[in-house]
């Protein structure tokens, strides 16, 4: 039986400098229904670690890499991504990780290909998780697959289909209870244990998630129906963005300009969020002088 405490979802620290979808991303028609085939895909399982973190991520990496090369069929090692997050986050091993962690590693650092290092869940999770693992040639190997930036998103249902759609990927921070495992049609009923899951698609009535603690492979894909997409479950969302250095700067260096910042997203005027840096930073080299 699963160990259902080590999941090892932790909610994120509270960072005003977040970037959130709705800043970054304008709502666009999408189908009723979005289902990619994943068949290629090769679940990693998590066995009782409490790596869920970097097991979300491991899936999400190889859709986002083939939603942009059909071609390209890859497995990450959550191994690499586990040992990256845990050299930032700041949590105890045993504790898990959060998804901003997550994301930072991710882009610092990129997906390591499966193999060599593979993802032996048996290992003492001080041995899984030793930054010795990680060689100069696997780090090599991971530097060419890291995303640009990320930001968090709504969790309604609708916002979640948007997501996904745009964006092809989408992790989810839930809690869920035992009536999660064993199944492919999960039923939610106390927020018991937190777990990061990897959502790609969706239909009218569900949204689509491959799960990385069922034991059995049979149920990697789940479909969590409409009805339990609330706040009750349903906690954080996050994705990656394509955005251009000086906008994402500009986003997470002052709470003050995102209206701005907002207006040169979407209407392409770049210039503009670079002069709101040029802007701030004199207002800042004022206020030192003042002082």
């Amino acid at each position: 039986m699963q160990d259902r405490t080590k999941l090892g979802a932790l909610e994120r620290p509270k960072d005003s400098r977040d970037i959130l979808l709705g800043s970054v991303q304008a709502p666009a028609d999408i189908p009723a229904t979005f289902i990619p085939d994943i068949s290629w895909l090769v679940r990693n399982y998590q066995g009782e670690t409490p790596t869920c973190g970097a097991h979300a991520l491991s899936h999400f990496q190889a859709i986002l890499e083939h939603a942009d090369a059909p071609t390209i069929n890859q497995r990450y090692t959550p191994r690499f991504s586990w040992i990256e997050i845990k050299l930032i986050d700041g949590f105890p091993l045993e504790a898990g990780t959060d998804m901003r962690s997550m994301f930072k590693a991710a882009q610092n650092n990129g997906a390591d290909d499966f193999e060599p290092l593979e993802n032996d869940v048996t290992l003492p999770i001080e041995t899984y998780s030793a930054p010795s693992a990680i060689t100069p040639e696997l780090v090599t190997n991971a530097s060419t697959k890291k995303i640009a930036s990320y930001a968090f998103g709504n969790l309604d249902f609708e916002s979640l289909c948007q997501h996904i759609y745009q964006n092809k990927a989408v992790l989810l921070l839930i809690k869920c209870d035992d009536g999660f495992w064993g199944t492919t049609t999960p039923t939610f009923t106390t927020a018991t244990y937190g777990h990061f899951i990897c959502a790609f698609g969706y239909d009218e009535n569900s949204i689509h998630i491959i799960d990385s603690a069922d034991p059995e492979n049979a149920f990697a894909i789940k479909t969590i129906a409409k009805q339990y997409i609330t706040p009750d479950f349903f906690f954080e969302s996050g994705t990656a963005v394509d955005l251009p250095p000086v906008v994402q700067k500009a986003l997470t260096s002052s709470q003050a300009v995102p209206a701005s910042v907002q207006k040169a997203l979407t209407t392409g005027q770049i210039s503009l969020a670079e002069q709101i840096l040029n802007d701030i930073g004199a207002a800042l080299s004022l206020i030192q002088k003042a002082i």
